[in-house]
């Protein structure tokens, strides 16, 4: 059980998501994946596709139990995920959160609310 990596080549079409989401729950489940690293660079810029098969992907990788890391992703598609509320999907906090595993410190001379 470990990480693995994934690479997304593209350019990617809404008609190759499903057998990308079939590869990557092959190879998570072949490995005992608990992580896998998404090179998500094939994906390409901005677009409906791309933003389908990067929502896709990250539920297929948590439906078995496998926590996704995206990596070299366009930034606009990456600032597109966020406008459409998805930038949690990739690891993105959203305004006023804590990114995923970083949890807000306490200050035990703060008063209680």
């Amino acid at each position: 059980m470990g990480d693995v990596e994934f690479v997304v080549e593209g350019p990617v079409r809404r008609a190759d998501v499903p057998e990308l989401c079939e590869r990557l729950a092959d190879l998570v489940r072949e490995r005992g994946a608990r992580v896998v690293a998404v090179d998500a660079r094939g994906l390409g810029g901005p677009g409906a596709d791309a933003v389908e098969a990067v929502a896709r992907l990250a539920l297929t990788a948590r439906r078995l139990g496998c926590e996704p890391r995206f990596a070299r992703m366009d930034p606009r598609l990456l600032g597109l995920l966020g406008l459409l509320g998805l930038g949690e999907v990739v690891g993105e906090a959203e305004e006023g959160e804590e990114p995923r595993g970083v949890e807000e410190g306490v200050d035990a001379r703060d008063p209680p609310l």
